[in-house]
């Protein structure tokens, strides 16, 4: 049976302030440049046959979820959607009509963040244009495909070790039009279960089954499978199992998560793009990993997975967004024999860009949980909530240093009875002090080894007073299975800490790099890693 689900607040209920708020803009900025809008996003016909759909799909994708993130309308979001069906095919999708019994998996990957934006779009603004736009999607390039998945070429041999940072076709194998990008038909199947759970067309179920038994078959370090297919996969899987019950389903996406953290994950917790080829790294991935973590921590209650998100976040994520806005690839650091942290390549704008935005809007959404009676906080990151039934402001110095000020005024109606803060493993000292009422004072400090603060809250408005500090020292090697050599990394509580500039001995976290504006490749290349003594 599924453990009961932490429920996360409606996106745009908790609006950060602080850094995460500044990279939001940042990024709907970007978003709304002469790339993005409405004459240029729709891809002309060379690019389109290679991806279909891809780029429309995650900018529409973006933008939906930034807007309901930041509040902030979207410029070019209603002409883009006015201009759709001019830019689509006589059946009613991107890019060529095969003959019958021809799959092009790039397409099917490019339409899955199709339907992904088309169903965020309907939660956003439902009986608007988006199911009109789905249905011809699901009926004439979706369903045709029923049976094909389960014939899905898996054999490493058919796949060469190629592939850019923008993934080709291979070739014919039996119906397929395979990718290097391997196993990216798998990227549609989570627009697929999306598209099933909101437009609820029951002629999908078979083939969602279908895909999720051959994701199943698929041995994902043998064939080399592209880590951002495999994570986006895993998050389909777990949005499945919420729909049909089957807790088999958690268990499948945790032991794939635990062998891409074994196999595929860099020194400051990025991906490397293939398992067993640490080319670079990709940030469509590291949301998809940052996804997947919140995803089985809701699920399975492990706290250990919000210490994952915490480092995916602040140091992948937050890394590879760039000055411009957009989002970027690195290389991938010990594993590729390098001690130094540096741009592979500035901004990737086709995918990691839009993609991008929808990490900064999940991890606006990330902040504030509620299960029960409690109010959880897995990041105490600044912002505030109003909720029907209270409101919660929160002033915090984290990630820097391990400190906040909650201010939580309910309701009549509310039905809260504590707040509970997620105290990561590298915070210790914790106490908070209730500090509104100088006859009702509470103090409250941490007990052993558990990893929740829990702070009770009445009908009466209150105040909180937390402080703590970061445990001081190296942490391993992440990922020593693919480290060339053993090594030590320095860190101040959550984050990574890099030699900037090389030479200089001065250490800082690259957490926040985007902010220099001077930034260039060569500026952000940083010393990560030291040989274990």
């Amino acid at each position: 049976m599924i453990l009961n689900t932490i429920a996360v607040s409606p996106l745009g209920a908790f609006q950060p302030s602080g850094d995460l708020a500044a990279r939001l803009q940042l990024n709907f900025n970007r978003l709304e440049e002469e790339k993005y809008q409405p004459e240029n996003v729709f891809q002309r016909e060379k690019e389109a046959n290679n991806w279909p759909g891809d780029t429309e799909g995650r900018t529409v994708l973006a933008l939906v979820l930034l807007a309901q993130a930041t509040g902030r309308q979207p410029k070019y979001l209603d002409a883009i959607l006015q201009r759709w069906p001019r830019e689509v095919n006589e059946h009613g999708y991107f890019g060529t009509i095969h003959p019958s019994g021809v799959i092009s998996e790039q397409q099917l990957s490019g339409h899955g963040w199709v339907l992904r934006a088309l169903s965020e779009l309907e939660r956003w603004k439902p009986r608007g244009p988006a199911r009109a736009l789905a249905e011809p999607i699901l009926e004439n390039l979706i369903l045709p495909t029923a049976g094909y998945h389960r014939e899905y070429p898996l054999d490493p041999q058919l796949r060469a070790a190629k592939g850019s940072y923008s993934g080709t076709q291979l070739g014919r194998s039996g119906a397929w039009i395979l990718s290097t990008d391997v196993g990216c038909d798998f990227i549609c199947l989570d627009g697929i279960v999306d598209a099933y759970d909101v437009f609820r067309d029951a002629r999908l179920a078979p083939i969602i089954e279908e895909m999720i038994a051959r994701f199943l078959q698929f041995d994902l370090v043998a064939g080399k499978a592209q880590t951002h297919a495999t994570l986006t996969c895993c998050r389909a899987l777990l949005r499945y199992a919420e729909i049909s019950g089957s807790a088999r389903l958690i268990d499948e996406v945790r032991q794939r998560f635990d062998l891409y953290r074994q196999l595929a994950w860099t020194e400051h917790y990025a991906n490397f793009n293939w398992f067993g080829r640490p080319e670079w790294t990709e940030p469509c991935a590291i949301v998809d990993s940052l996804m997947v973590a919140i995803g089985l921590w809701q699920r399975t209650h492990a706290a250990s997975y919000l210490a994952d998100a915490q480092h995916i976040y602040f140091n992948a994520l937050a890394h590879a967004q760039r000055v411009n806005g957009g989002f970027g690839c690195d290389n991938c650091p010990g594993a590729d024999g390098e001690d130094d942290l540096f741009f592979k390549l500035f901004e990737a704008h086709w995918c990691c860009t839009m993609r991008g935005g929808e990490g900064l809007a999940r991890m606006a959404q990330y902040n504030i949980f509620r299960t029960g009676d409690a109010v959880v906080l897995p990041f105490v990151l600044s912002g505030g909530m109003n909720d029907p039934d209270w409101t919660l402001s929160i002033e915090s110095t984290y990630p820097e240093a391990w400190g906040a000020t909650l201010h939580f005024v309910p309701r009549p109606s509310a039905n809260v009875s504590q707040l509970v803060l997620y105290i990561p493993p590298w915070v210790e000292g914790v106490e908070a002090t209730n500090t509104s009422d100088a006859s009702r004072a509470v103090k409250m400090t941490m007990r052993g080894d558990d990893p929740w603060l829990r702070l009770p809250v009445d009908k009466w408005e209150g105040r909180w007073s937390v402080t703590g500090r970061f445990k001081e020292g190296t942490r391993p090697s992440v990922n020593p299975a693919a480290a060339k050599k053993p090594r030590v990394a320095k860190y101040r509580g959550p984050l990574l800490l890099g030699e900037t500039p090389l030479g200089s001995g001065k250490l800082e976290p690259i957490f926040g790099a985007y902010k220099t504006s001077a930034l260039t490749p060569e500026t952000s290349h940083r010393r990560l890693l030291w040989s274990e003594t």
